[in-house]
Formats: C-alpha cells, structure tokens, sequence
C-alpha cells in the first residue's frame, strides 16, 4: 500500500476512471451533517487565500482508499474506490454544479476548467461511452449519470431515472441532495430560494 497527498486538482485531473464498487452502500451524505461544513471549509479557505494568498491556506478533506482495476478497452487508469465514496461523490457534484454557474454566467475558462476535473475528453473514452471520470456501479448509478451529463442549467422535475437522458433546460440549477436513500437532487433558483424539493426518481424529504 501506498499513501500520497492529493489535492481534488491533482487527484481527477488526469484521464480516468474511479469506480464505485457494487458492494459500496448508497448516497447517504446530507445538507446538515455533511454539506453544510464542507461548504464553510471550502470558503473559508478560498476566501482566506483570496486574503492572503502568501499562506497558501489548505483544509484536509480526510482519506480515501483507492484500489488499483484494470483498464478497460479504452485504456484509461481505472481505480475502484474503496472508502471515500462520500466525499468523491459530493466534490464531483459540487464541481458540476460550479461549472454550470459559471456556464450561465459566461465565465467560460473557469467552466471548462471544472468540466475537466468531472469529465474525461471525448478523445479519451468510446465512441458511446460515458465522459464521467467517477462512475457509480450501484443504485445510484442512474441518478448520479442524469444529474452530472444534463446540460445546464437543470430542470430536475424532469429528470427520470427510468428515462436517461430526459432532463431538460430551464431557469435553474441543479444541485444534490441527500436523505439517506441515495443520491437526490433539490432546485435552487438564481435568487438562492429553494424550489420544490425534486429528485430523479423521487422527492426529497426535508
């Protein structure tokens, strides 16, 4: 076994894939216990590096254990994640989810620069495979790919597990959300106020 220090730049930068194994229990992070405190570590380190940028301020976001998989026939590093599936998850979403506010908001090198880190080129993958880096082999597997390859902005009512691909446009962003069941989505218009609560098979409970 070995262990490295990783940024979230320097851990999904490259061309790969990290899998979540079928034996890894669902979604289960939620708005208050998990959410919440991420978010306030997140700005507060961006805004005191923003402040301060001479301290090169950094927060530990905790292990994850990845096992190396063989690669598939794209070749792409392939990992199976064996703990840390939590965390990946959420960053991968709240990346997209960035990325499609900078989309809106016409910031486009920040926009592309995110999708880097949740997508793998097209040259990198088939012709009809996914572009996702992190790919989810359990029950999440649906709702997960629906929310992370809908274009923004997102209209999460109509979004269908059962009908991939039937998310259409509309004035709002999607973000997760999480009850214990697997992975969720909630609307938050541009305002910041909260939609009715949507997911993609079922609504959430809060």
């Amino acid at each position: 076994m070995e262990t490295f220090k990783r940024t979230p730049l320097q851990l999904f930068n490259l061309p790969q894939h990290f899998v979540i194994p079928l034996f890894q229990r669902p979604y289960v992070w939620n708005e208050a216990d998990q959410w919440e405190p991420l978010w306030s570590d997140i700005r507060r380190v961006a805004e005191l590096r923003m402040r301060e940028p001479h301290l090169n301020a950094q927060h530990f976001l905790g292990a994850v254990v990845l096992q190396a998989h063989e690669a598939g026939s794209n070749n792409l590093t392939t990992w199976n994640v064996i703990d840390g599936q939590q965390r990946l998850t959420t960053l991968q979403l709240l990346m997209d989810a960035a990325s499609a506010v900078f989309t809106e908001t016409g910031v486009a090198r920040a926009a592309n620069q995110l999708e880097w880190l949740t997508h793998n080129s097209r040259d990198y993958v088939g012709e009809n495979a996914s572009r996702l880096k992190l790919r989810h082999l359990n029950n999440d597997h649906a709702a997960f790919d629906e929310v992370m390859t809908a274009e923004p902005p997102v209209d999460t009512r109509a979004c269908v597990t059962t009908t991939p691909g039937s998310c259409r446009r509309t004035d709002t962003s999607c973000l997760p959300c999480g009850s214990g069941s697997g992975i969720r989505v909630r609307m938050v218009t541009r305002a910041g106020r909260r939609n009715s609560p949507m997911s993609c098979a079922r609504p959430c409970n809060w």
